[in-house]
């Protein structure tokens, strides 16, 4: 029996159930701050390990309500796409999973991104903005890994599969990873990565199935 197994033993009453619900009002939450007020986000809920510290123990969840946004109609209509996507992708993982391993999935990732933020914190007085849009990321490539064939209709009528959109982007981040000046940015890639690799290896533990493949959760 894996850690999971044993976890969802005892743990599996407190789950959420459709969990990607609530994460997809955060996001569409965001989208609005995002182009109405953005400081209101950097000000009262980003990721602060200075201010949780110091009371604003509200921020280790409002972090999460955040969506990147540009001016325009055309912003509003693919953040509504794109939340309605992920929306897609997440409770189709929730499916597969079940409600306790998707539950654990995010908030592993919720949790390291906190953990890494404080730690560095205390010991060199910095405290790293981390962005948040890299969650959205890992969701995506744990779709990825577990759907590899599905096909995405890029702009509605390029057609990609699963795989090789989570390949483009893979690199693409580990381009940013390598020339981006911002360390936030760059810890929240490599966290994201961590949170993906981390479930995987749990979710396998013990096991000798393939788990990336829909067949064996049918």
């Amino acid at each position: 029996m894996s850690i999971l197994d044993r976890l969802e033993r005892k743990l599996g009453r407190f789950a959420v159930p459709n969990l990607m619900k609530y994460i997809c009002v955060m996001y569409a939450l965001g989208f609005m701050i995002q182009i109405s007020a953005p400081e209101f986000y950097y000000y009262y809920l980003d990721l602060d390990p200075e201010a949780i510290l110091h009371g604003h123990i509200w921020r280790i969840l409002t972090f999460l309500i955040f969506y990147p946004a540009s001016t325009g109609f055309g912003s509003i209509f693919w953040a509504i796409i794109g939340i309605m996507v992920y929306y897609s992708i997440g409770r189709t993982l929730e499916y597969l999973w079940g409600n306790f391993r998707y539950n654990f999935f995010f908030f592993s990732g919720v949790l390291l991104y906190n953990v890494a933020g404080i730690i560095i914190y205390l010991v060199t007085g910095v405290s790293l903005q981390l962005n948040p849009t890299y969650m959205g990321f890992s969701i995506f490539l744990a779709y990825a890994l577990t759907l590899p064939d599905t096909v995405f209709y890029l702009y509605f009528f390029i057609p990609i599969k699963a795989k090789y959109l989570a390949a483009l982007e893979t690199l693409l981040y580990l381009y940013l990873l390598v020339v981006s000046p911002s360390l936030g940015g760059k810890l929240s890639i490599v966290l994201s990565f961590i949170n993906v690799l981390l479930f995987f290896f749990l979710m396998n533990q013990g096991k000798r199935k393939n788990i990336f493949n829909i067949r064996n959760y049918r």
